[in-house]
Parts: structure tokens; sequence; C-alpha cells
């Protein structure tokens, strides 16, 4: 571990010889062990810059953190100075014309709740912690996706500090080429966010959805009636589906009333051995309450996730389902799916830089373990898993990354990779914000 000096740096700054290092090193991923340089929790703008302009002096290498959700870790590293956002948390509603202005550090949570006080929903994700610049920067999936869209397109503009300490503003007007990279492939590429503005949508109460059977017998039944039930399927309706062991469940929101959805949700409805059924119309902060309380404070784990396009065969369905008989855990391993399509779908592939529009679903793999010693067994089920999920797939998902993926930016970001590497080139012409699958400035091979 190298020493530092830490003149020239604000914010609340911790070093590996302080009490609170081992906790503030600590990603959500509690695999992930990286020991930093120093980690500086910055508390405004002029302490980002700052930073980044003390990174340089120092000749130190970056990593940019908000909610400290990245899978592979890549928002922490060892002898790095990591750029932590998440004092930054203030929200600005203004009700006149429906927007609202978001810190670069805050969670979902806290965000839904403060919306929803104010009358209004938002398109964000299921996991109550995570942060809002990693959802958003790599389009952002959730249980409104079909109905309101990615998180990234209600963004109507967003700041930013540069590598020269620049505070810059994107939007439609300025830094127009910015904005468009931002929205699905920003994540760590360009500069170090500092705050968004979204447009918003006044709704108060959603159909809440939870499905599950305890039958293994379901299994294939239920992979069978998701890909066909997305076909022509109400966009107004999302779903995330887990395949584990045991059998399937299926959760979900409808901007609708339960005994509509209960006639969009009859292909699962009558798929034999539900064990739990519930179809409620409450108000959305429970929703995402409800959900919410599915994800670990922190767990150690390991997951990625790919984009399918095509209808699978009976036969490739099968094979799914041989993945999941061989997991290593009946209630910590599953496959995962993340409806697509609707309002991701009507937005043409090249308004943002969010590539696979045309997808119908993501399909992830996704195992944790309790003990170290599993940690092999676990990891070596994913790796098989994912080589089998690559051959059915087009593409990679930037929030579900994965540390092994080849060819990971054309993987990430399809046939947007060449202008991506353009932009990257002209706001960040050095390579400072650099990370194990950042976008390169020319074509590495």
């Amino acid at each position: 571990m190298n020493t530092v000096n830490c003149q020239g740096l604000t914010g609340k700054v911790i070093l590996p010889c302080d009490a609170e290092y081992n906790c503030a090193r600590q990603e959500y991923n509690e695999a992930i062990n990286k020991c930093p340089l120093a980690i500086c929790y910055c508390r405004n703008i002029q302490d980002i810059v700052n930073a980044v302009l003390w990174s340089e002096r120092q000749g130190i290498q970056v990593r940019i953190r908000s909610g400290g959700h990245h899978y592979e870790g890549y928002s922490v590293g060892t002898d790095k100075l990591v750029i932590d956002t998440s004092c930054m948390n203030g929200i600005k509603v203004n009700s006149e014309d429906d927007t609202v202005e978001v810190q670069a550090g805050t969670r979902l949570m806290h965000l839904y709740k403060t919306l929803y006080n104010s009358g209004y929903t938002f398109p964000g994700g299921t996991c109550p912690t995570v942060g809002i610049s990693g959802l958003v920067l790599g389009g952002g999936i959730g249980l409104s996706t079909r109905y309101l869209g990615l998180t990234t397109d209600s963004l109507i503009e967003a700041q930013m500090v540069d590598a020269s300490g620049n505070l810059l503003t994107a939007n439609n007007c300025h830094n127009v080429k910015l904005f468009w990279a931002l929205r699905g492939a920003g994540g760590g590429n360009f500069g170090v966010m500092t705050s968004y503005k979204f447009h918003l949508k006044k709704i108060n109460k959603v159909t809440l959805i939870r499905l599950k059977w305890d039958n293994k017998s379901a299994r294939l039944g239920f992979l069978q009636a998701w890909q066909e039930w997305l076909r022509n399927l109400d966009p107004r309706i999302s779903a995330f589906g887990r395949i584990y062991k045991p059998g399937p469940l299926l959760f979900g929101f409808f901007y609708g009333y339960p005994e509509e959805a209960r006639q969009l949700l009859e292909p699962f409805l009558s798929i034999p051995g539900i064990t739990y059924e519930n179809i409620e119309y409450v108000d959305f902060i429970d929703a995402v309450k409800i959900i919410g309380a599915l994800y670990p404070l922190r767990e150690a784990f390991k997951a990625t996730g790919r984009f399918i396009e095509r209808q699978l065969s009976y036969c490739e369905l099968e094979k799914i389902i041989d993945l999941i008989e061989a997991a290593p855990t009946e209630d910590n391993s599953f496959i995962g799916l993340y409806s697509l399509g609707g309002a991701v779908r009507a937005m043409k592939t090249d308004s943002t830089a969010f590539f696979y529009r045309q997808a119908n679903y993501i399909m992830g793999i996704s195992s944790s373990w309790e003990s170290e010693a599993a940690a092999p067994v676990v990891e070596e089920w994913v790796a098989s898993g994912f080589k089998y999920i690559y051959t059915l797939s087009v593409g990679s998902y930037v929030n579900f990354p994965y540390n092994n993926l080849p060819n990971y930016e054309c993987a990430y970001y399809g046939e947007h990779i060449e202008e991506l590497r353009s932009i990257k080139k002209e706001y960040d012409p050095h390579n400072v914000f650099e990370f194990p699958q950042s976008i390169k400035t020319v074509y590495c091979g």
C-alpha cells in the first residue's frame, strides 16, 4: 500500500490508517476485496473538482462510486483514489413542470419516498440501496420499464466534472453528443457526475403482482409462457421472473387495476402448482418497499445478464432447466428474466447510447454464497451458465457486468461503440477515467 499526501483533497477523506477504512472500502458485493489508496467522500461539486485535479497532480488513477453496487467492483480499486458521491443526495422537485433535480449519490428508496410525497412515480430499479448514477448511466431497468421507459429515457439534463475539472451541462442543446453517450454508456467513462434532471409522471397507485410456484414441474411451462407472453403484451405491465431449483416466481407492476392484471397474467395463473398468489392495488411507495425487501443488505455473489431478441426453442429452454438443476444452492441461485419491449422499443435504437432496444428481455444468471469456501463452485456454475446463455443472446447489459466477457465494448454497446470511442476521445482524451471495462479511445482488439 502506497502512502498518500492528501493536501488538496477536500470533503471527508478516509485513509487505510483510519478506523472507518474497512467499512468505507466495502462494496455491496462482499466478494469484492479492493484496497484503495484513499476514499474521498465529496459533499459538493468543488470537492469533486479538487479530487479530479489532485489525482492528476499525484499521478493516481481514480474510481468513481455512488451506490457501490457495481457487480465486479469497478467503482473501487487497489491503490486508486475512490471519488465517492454518496454524500451528495439532495432532491429538488418542481411540480410546476413535473421535473426533479437529483444529486449523483442519491439512493433509490430515498428518491422514491421523496417523489411519492409529491405524487410522482419514477422508472427506477428494484433494489432500494442502488445509487441513481449507476442505474441511469447504464440505461436502468425496473418494474415500470415497459410503461415509462428506461430510467435514462426520463433524463433531460445532467451535470458532470470532466478530466480537467470543468463542470459541464449536457442536454439536447449543450454537449449534445455527451448527453447521448451518458444515456446508456456513461458509467465512469467520461467524468464524475454531479446531478441529473428528470421528467416525472404523476401516478400514485399500481397493481403489485407476486406469484410463486414450489413445483419443479412448473419451471419449463413458466419459461414457455414467459416468452410467448411478451410477444404482444400490454405495455402497462412489467415483470421480473426468477427460476430456482424448487420452482419459479414472478413479480411485477401493472399500471391499471387488479381485474385487468389477472386477465393479462392468465398464461401464468394457468400453470399448476401456484403456492403464493398476490395481485393487489397498492400505493406505489408500498409496492417498491415490498419488492425492495427481497434484496439483502449485502451479499457475496456472482451475476451477469444478456439480451434475448428471439424466441428460444423447446430444446433451448430445456437446457436452461438443466442449468437450474445443476445450481449449487436452492435458495440463492437462479436464472433471472427481466422484461423489455413496450416503451423501450418505442424509442429509436440511435436515440440514446443504449443499443439493445429491440430485445425482448434480459436473461441473467446469479448465485451467492455465505462461506468463502463455496465461492469457486458458485463462480464455476455462473461461468458455465453464462457460456450457454451467450449462445442464445445478442449482447450484455452493462449494469449486469461480467469480468470474463469477451469483446466487452461491442457486447455492452453494440454498433454504438465507434461513436462512443469518438466521444470518449473528445471528453477524456488522456483516458483519465479508466477501469477494467471502460470505453477505450482506440480499438485494442
